[in-house]
């Protein structure tokens, strides 16, 4: 920056300056009349308005900031005639309040000047270098810092109480060596460790075994880049008194009195983890209740009512061989009857218990599924799977699988007057994706909202821990879309 720039930046900031302290309060504590003299001059020089009071001893001066004042800040000179020095300096930033004080003093004492910053004094200045730009600077400076330090002072007290009376348990501790270094007293109830014992803890020592190593698998280099799911993660915290805390976990990095640091936030999900597992075991019995009554029923139509239509049919066989011939379009259609009969119970078995599925797995099952659709209903039904996922799920799931996607193709035949459907089951992220959609009239929206509509499919995607979503254009047909995760276990045959 050249001269000329450098003095327009001064000027500038000195009229703004002057706009901002029209008017100011100070104490100055001098006791040589001709040094304050002097400062007197040079401060109505830059102040329009300066309100000056002076103490000559530290007696009137502690006086003066024992009672009720609005000074902005205070002119100290190092030595007066009751007291002088590091002792002047201390007691009287002792007594300021928080009031900016700045140092005058002599080439003498400048190195003790400088020492005296460590004792909270705002600035100093040289009295033989005084000038009234170089005074007027110091107290704006001066006055300006101290107030940006208060806010800060202010906002670390605000966060500093916003952390203690959190209601959630919380720790700050360092990233390498993992040690404990502040926390609250959500952490000091929940988990029944004192203040000093928590201190004395590294962060690993909340985690039942190996729990921590998981939560750090799941960041890269900072705690901020925390991978961050649409199922939260649960971890396992053990209390002082051996209990088991069932948790999310929430990490940021953060700075601690200027030290690079991890805040640690644990959300106590014991009562909602077991609530929901409890609701999961419930719907796992439902479907079973549900398919073991299918296969009741089915087994029931297969052995009974199936046999007896069959044997119906063969001694009917019998009997119209002996009829007269006026009578054998009848007997024909008894007897096409008869097969139909037939043929539906068999459908209705194979519905219930697909013979293709337990045979050969989900998409042979799947497959047959569509095929028996297609001939029936004459809809046009594209289809693509990826048969590597297929493995991955053992016969529970597949069947549940197949459930789901049973349920869209009666929807379609009973609902959705669609001429085409499709169906896709791949791969994507290590995730089976099912995509189900049709070209019908959509579903209405009072449906939609209905918490009962799709109750099996939600039961059954609970199940298997995944998503399911419904993307609905009225006219246009329906789309379904499922998300299930793949435990990269490989299930064998043996297990159908």
């Amino acid at each position: 920056m050249d001269e000329h720039c450098y003095l327009t930046v001064e000027k500038t900031f000195s009229a703004n300056m002057q706009k901002r302290f029209k008017s100011i309060s100070l104490l100055v504590i001098e006791d040589n009349s001709g040094d304050f003299i002097l400062l007197d001059e040079y401060l109505r020089d830059r102040f329009d308005e300066v309100l000056i009071t002076r103490a000559s001893t530290f007696k009137q001066a502690a006086n003066l900031l024992q009672a009720e004042n609005s000074f902005q800040a205070i002119l100290l000179d190092l030595s007066l005639p009751d007291k002088h020095g590091e002792q002047l300096v201390k007691e009287v930033v002792a007594l300021s309040k928080g009031i900016p004080v700045i140092v005058l003093t002599g080439y003498a004492d400048i190195q003790f000047s400088v020492t005296s910053l460590s004792f909270g004094v705002a600035d100093y200045l040289l009295k033989d270098d005084l000038q009234p730009d170089t005074i007027y600077k110091s107290i704006v400076y001066t006055i300006e810092r101290t107030k940006v330090v208060n806010l800060l002072q202010q906002s670390e007290k605000k966060y500093s109480s916003l952390f203690q009376l959190s209601p959630q348990p919380m720790w700050v501790y360092h990233p390498e060596t993992l040690q404990i270094i502040e926390v609250n007293e959500a952490a000091e109830k929940t988990y029944g460790y004192t203040h000093e014992e928590f201190l004395q803890m590294i962060i690993s020592n909340l985690f039942a075994k190996n729990e921590f190593e998981k939560l750090l698998n799941g960041c890269k280099n900072k705690f901020s880049d925390c991978e961050k799911t649409k199922q939260e993660v649960v971890y396992n915290h053990i209390t002082k008194s051996g209990n088991k805390l069932l948790v999310n976990i929430l990490l940021a990095d953060i700075d601690y009195n200027n030290i690079p640091c991890v805040l640690m936030v644990a959300h106590n999900v014991t009562e909602q983890t077991l609530l929901k597992r409890s609701l999961e075991e419930a719907y796992a019995n439902i479907v079973s209740i549900e398919e073991q009554e299918r296969e009741r029923f089915a087994a029931e139509i297969h052995d009974g009512l199936t046999q007896n239509l069959i044997a119906m049919k063969v001694y009917f066989s019998f009997l119209k061989n002996t009829m007269e011939k006026e009578n054998a379009a009848i007997a024909e259609s008894i007897n096409n009857l008869l097969e139909k009969s037939i043929r539906d119970c068999k459908n209705i078995v194979s519905n219930i218990r697909p013979k293709a599925l337990i045979d050969n797995g989900l998409f042979a099952g799947l497959a047959d599924l569509i095929r028996n659709i297609s001939e029936a209903s004459g809809t046009k039904i594209i289809y693509d799977f990826d048969f590597s996922v297929e493995p991955y799920f053992d016969f529970n799931a597949q069947l549940n699988i197949y459930r789901i996607i049973q349920e869209c193709f009666n929807n379609l035949l009973k609902h959705s007057k669609a001429s085409h459907a499709e169906l896709y089951v791949f791969n994507e992220n290590n995730k089976m994706k099912i995509v189900f959609a049709d070209d019908g009239v959509g579903i209405s929206e009072d449906v939609l909202e209905r918490q009962s509509s799709f109750l099996s499919m939600k039961r059954r995607t609970a199940l298997l821990s995944g998503q399911f979503q419904v993307q609905n254009n009225q006219q246009k047909g329906v789309s379904f879309t499922f998300i299930f995760p793949i435990n990269n276990i490989i299930h064998s045959a043996k297990s159908f």
